[in-house]
């Protein structure tokens, strides 16, 4: 049984559909949206190194099936990479290691949970006698659209060897779309690989990070260091190359959007070298069918809006320091959370400022404890033209604070659209007036029934205007949201939504 909720706005309807406070075993921790209230869960059962991972099968936001995913491969045991839902198939990819071969595997469960079919092999490459790595490690990436994944490993080599990889891209189907193996222009210690995507048209990307010659040895990199950044186009005939100039500037996060045009979208933030801040956002656009750059800029957050919720000392400070020669205003651990291309061309990225302490103390019986404090605090969200303008930034304020559990209920579940940005993250009732509309404070998130709410932020695509209300609140649900593990579907427009309390789990259907 469930029930819907309704809202009206200056939009088509949203709608939103609620199942029921269910008992449920382990904990949840991914969701793979199915059809509508129909969808499947990966949860963990059992208690440390003797729990085991589920697929869990829902129908009409009921729990019917749970079978545990096996370890196993031919009647051999394996080791599970990693889970995913592919054209309706839960699927397990799973490795073995054969004598001197490591073999990537696919099976498939069906709604019973169960294995189905014999498991398709997709992948192997043979490890070196003298290779300094035997496992190696593999990336799984899937297209926005889910019509294409890519898989890629790793192919042990020595020490002195450049890095090599291998690849495969396969349709939903199955089909080997591409392949090759490829190998980075660098020696080990002067480059690494920052991001990766496959595109909706089963094309792959990667951008490599190459370093100033002291940082060679180093094995944490010093992104002040950074000598360029360059972006490759992974192909079965080699590497396309775009180097990317960034000047003196220090870059930081990074990621790939693209259209269904073949044009895609590089960007990332930026800040000064030699500082731990950041000052705007970069973007490089380009059309991988005529292998050249479109646009590219570098747009620099204004003064007042990076100091907007400043104190008068701090500000104090910081125009000292601009007066003595010293950094301009930054804004400091900032991530890229979101970045879309809109039909238009026009980009719409969000941030989310996130930091870890970690304090280590002695109590007083002389034991050694650590205890570390997940800080996830305010939104940037800001759109960019196709001309390469800023056309609006808007800062969501936000506290999020939890200790010792990794911020399971904090952070942020986004979408976005040509109409509109939707942004629910779980907050304080306080920082609402009677009718859940946002009064301005900035009260830290509450994580008990007693005054937590999930709020929605909607802003709007054209004209950055925010609206700011409680979209559900503990009270109603009796349990608290898990942003972090939302799942949007942009094929059908729907945001597969958990909420959690206790042993009980609660599902809902977000239509934007």
């Amino acid at each position: 049984m469930f029930f819907v909720f309704i809202y009206r706005n200056n939009y088509a309807q949203d709608t939103t559909l609620w199942g029921q406070l269910i008992k449920t075993k382990g904990q949840v921790n991914m969701l793979m949206p199915l059809n509508g209230s129909t969808y499947y869960t990966v949860r963990y059962q059992g208690g440390g190194l003797l729990g085991s991972n589920y697929f869990s099968y829902h129908s009409n936001f009921k729990l019917k099936e749970t079978g545990k995913i096996k370890s196993a491969v031919n009647n051999s045991t394996a080791i599970v990479e990693y889970v995913s839902l592919i054209n309706g198939f839960p699927i397990a990819f799973l490795t073995d290691k054969v004598e001197n071969k490591r073999l990537l595997y696919a099976q498939k469960y069906d709604s019973t949970c169960k294995e189905i079919d014999a498991p398709i092999k997709l992948s192997e490459y043979t490890i070196s006698k003298n290779g300094w790595k035997s496992r190696g490690f593999y990336n799984f990436l899937f297209s926005k659209n889910k019509e294409y994944f890519c898989i890629e490993y790793d192919i042990p080599a020595t020490k002195d060897e450049n890095e090599r990889f291998g690849y495969r891209i396969f349709s939903k189907n199955f089909e080997l779309i591409s392949s090759g193996e490829y190998e980075l222009p660098f020696l080990k210690n002067e480059a690494t690989i920052s991001t990766r995507y496959i595109s909706d048209t089963g094309d792959y990307f990667i951008s490599v990070k190459v370093f100033e010659p002291e940082e060679k040895k180093k094995i944490f990199k010093d992104n002040s260091l950074l000598s360029k950044v360059i972006l490759m186009q992974v192909t079965p005939s080699g590497l396309i190359e775009y180097e990317l100039k960034f000047e003196d500037k220090k870059i930081t996060e990074m990621t790939f959007s693209s259209d269904n045009n073949r044009i895609i979208t590089f960007s990332g933030l930026y800040g000064d070298k030699n500082t731990s801040g950041i000052k705007g956002v970069f973007y490089f656009v380009m059309d991988f069918d005529k292998k050249k750059i479109l646009n590219e800029g570098f747009k620099e957050f204004d003064k007042d809006f990076i100091t907007e919720d400043w104190t008068e000392r701090q500000k104090d400070r910081s125009e000292k320091n601009i007066e003595k020669g010293k950094s301009s205003p930054q804004l400091f651990n900032y991530e890229v959370k979101e970045m879309s291309t809109l039909s238009d061309g026009s980009l719409i990225g969000l941030l989310e400022q996130y930091y870890i302490n970690t304090v280590t103390y002695t109590d007083p019986r002389g034991y050694i404890k650590t205890t570390s404090s997940y800080n996830y605090n305010d939104l940037i969200i800001y759109k960019i033209n196709h001309l390469g303008e800023f056309v609006w930034v808007k800062k969501i304020p936000k506290t999020q604070i939890t200790v010792d559990d990794y911020g399971y209920f904090s952070s942020i579940a986004s979408c976005v659209n040509d109409e509109k940005i939707v942004v629910f993250f779980n907050d304080n009732s306080k920082n609402y007036d009677s009718n859940g509309v946002w009064n301005q404070k900035d009260f830290s998130a509450n994580f008990t029934r007693k005054t937590n709410v999930v709020a929605k932020v909607v802003i709007d695509v054209q004209t950055g205007s925010v609206n700011r209300t409680t979209f559900v609140d503990a009270k109603e649900t009796n349990s608290i949201s898990i942003p972090k593990l939302f799942k949007v579907d942009y094929i059908k427009n729907e945001m597969l939504m958990v909420l959690r309390y206790g042993k009980k789990e609660k599902y809902g259907l977000y239509k934007f």
